[in-house]
């Protein structure tokens, strides 16, 4: 895991580097890593350590432990993308929520909590409804592979986060997810044709014509793509 993390940190670090006469400079990401179960023995940071001709440097991988986040702390700190795994934190109860119909009822009064506050970002226009139901359906996609073998749990939490997405929900979902499938195709358009035209050797004020031209952009908006 930590080559991977080398190699992707390294790949950022080059695409984002800069040269200035004889110097290029490279600047490494902050990588964290999610460890969905962990134990005693699970460190609170990893570190990659690099001995180069010019001295040795050394530095942190951080380490985020699902099972210390609590819906308050997630909510508080928009740390939605935890929210599909955080069934994990009661993996060690299943088999009681499976025979113990009342602790069962807790678990999925959690998962209430989750559904209204979702809802409530919803209203508040903080999130998409595509962004809630994908949060829903991972969480479904989750719970079906941790809980295999525990049906009350699997399906009374599933009961609670909603199993299907209503049909106008579906369609809108599908045109927001287009909508931003055509923007990002659109920015990497823009981003690709600058820069081919700075390779060719076409002056920044002639490139900033030509894609204000061919994209209906603002000379502010170029600035970004410049």
């Amino acid at each position: 895991m930590l080559v991977r993390f080398f190699e992707y940190d390294t790949q950022i670090a080059l695409d984002d580097g800069e040269i200035n006469g004889s110097i290029l400079t490279v600047t490494f990401p902050h990588s964290a890593v999610l460890y969905l179960r962990c134990s005693k023995s699970t460190p609170d940071k990893l570190k990659i350590r690099m001995v180069t001709p010019g001295g040795t440097v050394t530095y942190d991988v951080h380490v985020m432990k699902s099972r210390q986040y609590t819906l308050e702390m997630i909510f508080e700190k928009n740390l939605l993308f935890l929210i599909p795994f955080y069934i994990f934190s009661h993996e060690g109860r299943f088999k009681e929520y499976e025979q113990d119909e009342m602790k069962l009822e807790m678990l999925k009064s959690e998962y209430h909590q989750i559904k209204a506050r979702l809802e409530m970002l919803l209203e508040q226009g903080i999130i998409s409804e595509y962004t809630k139901c994908t949060i829903i359906d991972m969480s479904n996609k989750v719970l079906e592979h941790i809980a295999q073998k525990y049906v009350s749990v699997r399906e009374g939490v599933k009961a609670v986060m909603g199993g299907k997405v209503l049909e106008y929900e579906a369609k809108s979902i599908r045109e927001e997810g287009r909508e931003e499938g055509r923007e990002e195709g659109r920015e990497e358009g823009i981003r690709g044709t600058v820069s081919v035209l700075k390779e060719l050797g076409i002056p920044i004020q002639t490139i900033q014509i030509k894609i204000q031209e061919k994209y209906h952009l603002s000379s502010e908006s170029c600035k970004k793509y410049l």
